[in-house]
């Protein structure tokens, strides 16, 4: 009961969007119309691209640490009063002399610059930050390629239901004129009520699979509405036919397009880089770094200045700074194991990849190939099944065939234009998986 109550809300939900839906114009659309307008829509491109920004902005802040850091700072001071100044008392005498005062109002100014002279870490991670640019990239490439391949499939399932409907509806019309004749012939005298009763039970078959396949109809324009971006509620109806291409390209050729040319593997072997550099970021931590270093103060009083406290003075240092962490406790060589381990599993991990994308590449080329023989063989058996229900409703007209066989011709014939219709799907929606196989968009 549970199930049927579970059915019974998606059935009302499918017939609430169908209804809203028959005031609207019904939407035409070819597969690259559909992709572009997914492209533009797909959340997912955006997670991926906001991906890219990111990896965009590490790699500023690698470069960051490599160009000059300038900082300044000010500051003001009030010492209390109870601070005594520098005194002495002149020999031979009781009376004493202050020879320099504190000065209670301290203000100090401050400029200073730091330019890295000798820094194979930071340099290290900058070319990690940039393959990490390029990898995040071209996993944005990939995503398009994948979800480009996502709506040509939709496209195509929703162009088979459609099809499948029209022949349905095609079928129930035949029905319905033999369910006349055999009306006919009854009232005649010339057929049985068991033909009237087989033709009526035909009849609710075809009734029965053109509801599964209206539902199979809406089901595929929510799932295109829903990659494409448009309000579920919108009619959509594809309107490409499909274009056997008869032309195999080698498969060496297309393993070996695929292996050059797709993102997915492009961008491994960008992390595979990045690890390498984050490799050299770790052993570049046993170098010692120098940078250059300058200041410039301006501060009342300045400390190189000891006799003129109550004055402003300016003064500059330049110099080099270098910082050599001798040991640390075993951190270094534990941060380049793990550098290393994460290296070699990247680069095993861009193997197999490798590997599957050819066994992918082989598998999607032997069902284009499949589905191609499969539509001559279709198309035949449309032909074949067409004349043989026109040639059994001829002899049942004259007598010589049961209703029976025409029953039996007429389903034999709506399936063979079932078939037809999924093999083109099918073809289409290999041409669709070779493509992105490939990586690629169009």
């Amino acid at each position: 009961m549970r199930e049927l109550r579970i059915c019974y809300v998606v059935l009302l939900f499918v017939s609430v969007l169908a209804a809203s839906a028959r005031g609207q114009a019904v939407r035409e659309l070819t597969p690259d119309e559909s992709v572009r307008l997914g492209l533009e829509q797909n959340a997912r491109l955006r997670a991926a691209d906001a991906d890219v920004g990111a990896a965009r902005a590490t790699y500023r802040q690698a470069r960051a640490g490599l160009l000059p850091a300038i900082r300044s700072q000010a500051n003001y001071t009030r010492l209390s009063s109870n601070i005594p100044g520098v005194e002495f008392t002149i020999p031979g005498t009781d009376s004493t002399v202050t020879f320099q005062g504190v000065q209670l109002d301290r203000v100090h100014s401050e400029l200073s610059v730091e330019q890295p002279v000798f820094a194979p870490r930071l340099r290290h991670e900058l070319r990690a930050a940039a393959h990490e640019v390029e990898a995040a990239e071209l996993d944005a490439e990939q995503e398009r390629a994948d979800i480009a391949f996502e709506i040509r499939r939709a496209y195509w399932n929703l162009s088979r239901a459609l099809a499948v409907r029209a022949s349905l509806n095609t079928a129930l019309a035949q029905v319905d004129q033999h369910l006349r004749d055999v009306r006919d012939r009854l009232a005649a005298g010339a057929a049985l009520r068991r033909d009237l009763l087989a033709a009526q039970t035909r009849r609710s078959e075809v009734q029965l699979e053109i509801v599964e396949a209206d539902n199979a109809v809406r089901v595929g324009q929510l799932e295109l509405n829903r990659l494409i971006g448009l309000p579920l509620a919108t009619p959509v109806r594809p309107v490409a036919e499909v274009e056997v291409d008869s032309a195999i390209v080698p498969i060496d050729v297309l393993t070996t397009t695929a292996l050059d040319e797709r993102p997915e593997l492009n961008a491994l072997s960008q992390q595979v880089m990045a690890l390498r550099a984050r490799v050299g970021a770790a052993q570049g931590d046993r170098l010692p770094e120098v940078n250059f270093t300058g200041r410039y103060v301006y501060a009342r009083p300045n400390p190189y200045f000891f006799s003129e406290q109550d004055r402003f003075r300016g003064t500059y240092e330049l110099g080099l700074h270098a910082r050599w962490d001798l040991w640390e406790g075993g951190r270094r060589s534990a941060q380049t194991s793990e550098a290393r381990a994460r290296l070699a599993a990247a680069e095993a991990r861009l193997v197999d990849a490798r590997a599957q994308v050819a066994v992918d590449v082989a598998r999607q080329q032997l069902d284009v190939v499949r589905s191609t023989e499969a539509i001559e063989v279709a198309a035949q058996n449309v032909r074949e099944a067409e004349e043989s229900f026109r040639v059994v409703r001829q002899q049942y007209e004259e007598g010589a065939a049961l209703s029976a066989d025409v029953l039996d011709a007429e389903q034999a014939y709506r399936r063979a234009q079932a078939r037809r219709a999924e093999s083109l799907a099918d073809y289409a929606i290999a041409r669709a998986a070779l493509l992105s196989a490939q990586g690629r968009v169009w």
